[in-house]
Order: structure tokens, then sequence, then C-alpha cells
């Protein structure tokens, strides 16, 4: 046990002394707990956090350091993003608590730390829209691409590696809760998802400029996470349904289309949330609440999430394995080698290790977190 500990120590130490060249992070929502599938307040009530995460000598996956940052559960679990050179983090908050009316309300906050040093600094938080939630960088770094669900903008910002400045409200052509972002390799297109509207457009990107195609990609129901293929060519999208209750599904768009089109789509427990594709390509992971955010009482209620592992090639998603998840879960990511599958739980506040060789989908622990998983990010940088 001493020497496990000494380990543990050292590597904890060896991680806090290096550049961040592969770091892992967990978007902590500390105001939202459910009640009988309502949302509500906990008490007591504590900050919202990041924590910076570790791999131990035991293959699980724990918290290093966390730091208060204002975030949120609502929308998909993509409210973190690195700067693509690595040394910066961002992280919404498309909710926060109201303690004296007792209530959630919507956010706008946008929080931006700074990464490259031996700890993680806190250096600017500016106003983005109500229910500012996914994040998206362009590949050259000089923009911010938000999605603000709850007011039904997109907001759309300058970035100079620390700052961000000049911020744009970006109107659509019709509501409905945009959640999910992705932009392009080349930077040259993004894709929005509107949840509640069932439709995905494609955005335009000029240097400072961004347009919306007005003709959109309709797909239901409820079109959420936007995850790309290396090469651009592909999306994988969840589609999280209408808070039915019934079983959800992946979508595979051809970005390469004109227009873009989907070309399969495959079932997955009900309301995937969490979704991401390996860092070598070849597998796509997604974890689906299965029924643990509704009602105790209700006949379709699980107590676990499912997580659910593809193949992926040439567009095509063919299912691997399943393992139970979290309570509640939102947050899913592939850890940098692709070894490990990582995924939170909002209810249990914890953060569970899958270990992952290809074929095989195993539990290697569990840890818990400040407060209730709501956002995984990492990078390879």
């Amino acid at each position: 046990m001493q020497r496990l500990c000494l380990l543990s120590c050292t590597a904890l130490l060896a991680f806090a002394s290096s550049t961040h060249a592969q770091t892992v992070v967990s978007a902590n929502d500390a105001h939202s707990i459910l009640q009988n599938g309502v949302q509500v307040l906990p008490h007591p009530l504590k900050p919202d956090s990041l924590s910076f995460l570790v791999q131990t000598p035991d293959g699980v996956w724990r918290v290093r350091t966390s730091i208060n940052v204002p975030t949120s559960v609502i929308g998909p679990p993509t409210a973190v993003t690195f700067s693509p050179d690595g040394k910066t983090l961002v992280v919404s908050a498309a909710s926060k608590p109201d303690p004296e009316a007792g209530k959630i309300v919507p956010d706008d906050e946008i929080t931006v730390i700074d990464i490259s040093g031996a700890e993680p600094k806190i250096i600017q938080r500016v106003a983005s829209a109500p229910g500012a939630t996914t994040l998206r960088f362009t590949p050259d770094g000089h923009h911010l691409l938000v999605a603000n669900g709850k007011s039904g903008v997109l907001t759309w910002f300058r970035f100079n590696g620390h700052n961000l400045s000049n911020r744009r409200v970006i109107s659509l052509p019709v509501s409905g809760f945009p959640g999910g972002l992705a932009i392009l390799p080349d930077g040259k297109r993004a894709l929005v998802s509107l949840w509640q509207a069932d439709k995905v457009y494609t955005l335009h990107i000029n240097g400072d400029q961004i347009t919306v195609d007005p003709h959109p990609l309709n797909i239901k129901p409820g079109p959420w996470n936007i995850q790309l293929s290396k090469d651009g060519h592909y999306a994988v999208m969840g589609m999280l349904g209408h808070g039915e209750g019934l079983p959800g599904a992946l979508s595979v768009l051809d970005l390469s289309a004109e227009p873009i089109r989907e070309i399969q789509r495959t079932p997955v427990p009900n309301a995937p949330e969490g979704l991401d594709i390996s860092p070598d390509g070849h597998y796509v992971a997604v974890v689906s609440q299965n029924g643990s955010a509704l009602s105790p009482t209700s006949p379709l209620y699980h107590d676990r999430g499912i997580v659910t592992v593809f193949s992926f090639g040439d567009g095509h998603l063919t299912p691997l394995a399943q393992a139970p998840g979290t309570l509640w879960p939102q947050g899913l990511t592939f850890s940098p080698d692709g070894h490990n599958i990582l995924v939170q739980g909002v209810m249990d506040r914890s953060l569970l290790t899958l270990t992952w060789n290809g074929t095989q989908l195993r539990k290697t622990g569990e840890t818990p977190l400040p407060g209730g998983g709501a956002d995984l990010e990492k990078t390879l940088r």
C-alpha cells in the first residue's frame, strides 16, 4: 500500500511539472441535481469546478487538482475546449444557481484559463449569450465559436492567444436550441445542430466573417453532439430525441456531399450524450443516459447509463462492445493513447475509467469528482 501511494504521488508530481502535453479535464456542475427527473439546486450549494486529471499506476484516472470555474450540465457535454496550441482552455456556463430564488437560471459566462505553466491560471471572464454551451476554436486559433442554446444564437469571438474580443452575435434562420458545433479541419465550414428544430445548418467562414447557409439538413429527432473524423470527411452525431425516453441513435453525415447528407443511422440506448472518436480514428464511443435522468418511478428508468463502442471505417459504424456507465452520464472521452474511455456521472459525481483493447470494454475503477461531471475534453499536444 505504501509503495502504491509513493508511485501515485510520483506520478502526480511528474504530471504537475509537465508542460500539459496530454491534458485531460473534467468540468463539474455542482449546482444541478435531479429530483424525480427535474433539475434542482442541491443543499448545501458548492462552487462549480474544473478538474485536471491524471492516470495513476493502478490504471484509474483521478483528479490531480481543481479550480473553481462556472460551468453547467445544460447542453451537450462539449462546454470545454482547448486552443489549437494546447496552451489555453475555455469553459462555458449555460446555467448558474440563484440561491435567493431557489432555482437554476440561464448563464452566459465564458472563462479563459492559461494552462501553459505548472498550474492553471484564470485570465479572463467574458459574456457570450444566455445558455452558452458548446465551444469550438477555428483550426488557426484566431476565432472561437459558441452555441448558446437558451438564446437560440451563436457568438463569434476573436482570440489573440490570451483574450477573447470583438464578440458578434449570429442569428439563425429559425430558433431551436443550437447545441452541437464542429468546425472542419480547413477552417472554412462549420456545422451547428438545432436540437429542438431538428436541423443542422452549415456555416461558411472567411477570415473574420461567418455566415449561415439558409438551406439546412432536416434531421430528427433532436440532433445533438457532433464529432468529426480527422480528415473532416464524416461527422458522427448523437440523436438525443426530445425527452420521450425512447431509444437514441448515432447518425453519420457525409460532409463531402453537396449538400451534406446522412449515410447511416444506428440505434443506441436512450439519450446519447458524451461522444468521441478514438485518437487513431478507428473507433467511436458514446455514453447514453439509458433512462437514468428520468424519475425513478418511470417504467423506463435505469440506475446506470450505458457505454457503447463501435468500429468506424469508411463512414460506417459497427457495434463492438457495451458496458454499464454512470448515473445520469454526460461527458465521455478516449484517453490520449486511446486505451481508456473516461465517463462522467452527474448524480453520482464520479469519473469512471474503462479499459479498451479493441474488442473488450472492462471497468478499471471509479473515482470521485468535486461536482457533477458535465463535460470532458482532452488535448493530444
